[in-house]
């Protein structure tokens, strides 16, 4: 069989031409999936991208039960952009009423002679036909194949928790994302109480139907007043408690969400400095430290890897090298969040967690040496493993760099419980 190439989709490509070469050029390549977003064309906008990006997410979310199904139909792997059209088309008929499942199909089967040519098309109709009875057949006790997640990462959890925590879980990851904004100033801007539904969590709303993005909502986002975020964003934040006029120190800090989380806390009084990499994530989170910006509250950004970060990266622009506050966000395996960023099943790998661990523990060690006396740290990870939350902790406080600090206060978010995204945060004080 020839190999095929998508082309990029261009001006005469549907919502479903492109959702399959997204979901292609994320089986073949290395991007995240919303970096593939990123790269779509400029004018691929409106309902159309909003379509493509819906059926992209589904196509990822669903993709491991499709895939289980296809084992049963296809004597070898289909290729990546065949498997593409599978993976969309199971999304749409998992998510369909079954009356609809023919006509889902045909439009399937008739789309994919632009993209494959005619010579695939029996191919492509034959597996679909059948498509439908082998996703039923599939029973809800092989929880991996149920609930569209790796084997290996549901028996994990099976270990660490229960058959029972683990099920809630899947189900959790398995459901649509809400998407929630934290409003800053509340009052500035009178429409809020049109624009914003109030939720359970302080601060936080979710967006009116009848809301424009253009219109309604990039205003308020240019100027800081709101903040696209999950709920458990806060956790971190509130348990540091930055006080106005403090010195406080952001690391990992990348895109900048927390620091209006650190800024608001602070009354906007103090100093904010602010460590990532750099990279492609420095200029958005130049841009949210600009819009906290004022005579009052001075921030600084140093572009820098947090391991070989030193007090000469402070002097030289004439900034502190202790401070009384640090926030480490630290790379995770990104359990908790798989809801929302459903590639995390697809590109997570059994040796992650390890690696993750011992970068965590790294990068803890390195961020106590910039805190002062009696300072706090608040280590925090968006990972609901034991061994990159707990463990991490404990064996700092048992190593030689962690005998002069305590644990204070720990906060765990599962989602199943808090019905937010998972979070670890661990309140540490200098004594």
């Amino acid at each position: 069989m020839r190999s095929l190439k998508f082309k990029e989709p261009d001006s005469k490509s549907s919502s479903w031409d492109t959702s399959v070469y997204l979901t292609a050029s994320y089986l073949t390549g290395n991007a995240k999936a919303d970096q593939l977003l990123n790269q779509l064309r400029k004018d691929f906008t409106g309902q159309k991208r909003a379509t493509a990006q819906s059926l992209f997410y589904g196509a990822l979310r669903h993709g491991h039960k499709i895939d289980s199904a296809l084992k049963e139909l296809c004597s070898k792997p289909p290729q990546p952009e065949l498997k593409a059209i599978f993976l969309v088309t199971g999304y749409e008929l998992l998510s369909a009423p079954d009356e609809r499942g023919p006509q889902i199909i045909h439009h399937a089967v008739e789309r994919s002679k632009r993209l494959t040519g005619k010579a695939q098309t029996g191919f492509i109709n034959a597996i679909l036909r059948k498509l439908p009875s082998s996703l039923k057949s599939i029973p809800q006790e092989q929880l991996a194949h149920y609930y569209s997640h790796p084997e290996w990462l549901v028996d994990r959890w099976k270990s660490d928790f229960s058959i029972e925590t683990t099920k809630k879980l899947l189900e959790w990851n398995q459901q649509e994302p809400t998407s929630y904004l934290k409003i800053y100033q509340e009052s500035a801007d009178p429409r809020i109480k049109e624009l914003f539904s109030p939720t359970q969590w302080e601060h936080f709303y979710t967006l009116a139907p009848e809301a424009n993005w253009q219109r309604d909502l990039k205003p308020l986002l240019d100027t800081g007043q709101i903040y696209v975020k999950d709920p458990s964003t806060r956790i971190a934040p509130d348990l540091l408690a930055p006080r106005p006029g403090e010195l406080v120190l952001d690391l990992c800090a990348a895109p900048g969400g927390k620091a209006f989380d650190l800024a608001a806390s602070m009354e906007r009084t103090g100093i904010l400095v602010a460590v990532d990499l750099p990279g492609n994530r420095i200029k958005p989170l130049a841009e949210n430290l600009s819009k906290l910006t004022s005579e009052k509250f001075r921030t600084a950004l140093i572009e820098k890897d947090v391991l070989h970060l030193s007090r000469v990266d402070f002097e030289k622009i004439d900034l502190p090298t202790q401070y009384d506050a640090i926030m480490l966000d630290a790379p995770c395996s990104n359990t908790g969040v798989i809801q929302r960023r459903t590639d995390v099943k697809w590109r997570l790998r059994r040796s992650d967690f390890d690696h993750c661990a011992q970068l965590q523990l790294q990068l803890l060690s390195t961020a106590t040496k910039f805190l002062k006396p009696g300072g706090r740290l608040v280590y925090s990870t968006c990972s609901i493993e034991t061994l990159e939350n707990a463990n991490v902790i404990e064996n700092f406080l048992a190593s030689p760099n962690g005998q002069n600090f305590e644990l204070a206060q720990k906060v765990i978010s599962y989602p199943w419980e808090t019905g937010h995204d998972g979070a670890g945060a661990f309140l540490i004080v200098a004594r």
